[in-house]
């Protein structure tokens, strides 16, 4: 499962293109009117906003494109949650352009920041797709403990996404 295209069955699917193409608009515009001012920590989180929608669009490239300029900034920005979410979507993108072992490190990154700052929810997430990058190399027994760590979170949190954790830990148990 080592090639540049994940599996399916463990990547996210918008339920709803039209609505993510009207959302990544959105964001661009509001992205781009906060360059055009000095507030950093806004421009941190629109970034991973706006890299986290193109991911989704399976757009990973323009994710990154539009957190590079911005990674200095995240890290000396690292105790506001914003920090965490940008991590994320840059992993994340990095993930899906098949640069795993580039992923790695940020995916560490975004958990530590996030677990840091007490900020479980944007923990749970990095958990869980660093447990979908961890699947694409045969990783599974690493895989299930980030999906594990996951769910709880999510269950602590009575998140609806906790779902998703599970269905991940049903996949693996099946591949066992």
């Amino acid at each position: 499962m080592s090639d540049a295209n994940p599996p399916e069955f463990m990547r996210f699917v918008p339920p709803d293109a039209q609505a993510l193409s009207q959302a990544i608009a959105a964001h661009s515009e509001r992205h781009a009117e906060l360059l055009r001012g000095d507030d950093a920590l806004a421009q941190v989180d629109a970034s991973a906003d706006l890299a986290g929608l193109l991911t989704q669009a399976r757009q990973q490239a323009q994710a990154l494109a539009v957190l590079a300029p911005h990674q200095a900034q995240a890290e000396a920005l690292s105790a506001h949650e914003p920090a965490a979410w940008f991590w994320t979507a840059q992993a994340t993108a990095l993930q899906y352009l098949g640069r795993r072992d580039e992923a790695e490190p940020v995916f560490a990154r975004a958990v530590a920041v996030a677990r840091a700052g007490a900020w479980s929810r944007i923990e749970a997430m990095a958990l869980h797709h660093w447990g979908r990058s961890l699947v694409e190399q045969d990783r599974v027994h690493e895989a299930r403990e980030r999906f594990t760590q996951a769910l709880a979170l999510r269950e602590a949190l009575g998140e609806a996404s906790q779902a998703s954790s599970r269905r991940a830990l049903e996949m693996l148990a099946l591949r066992a």
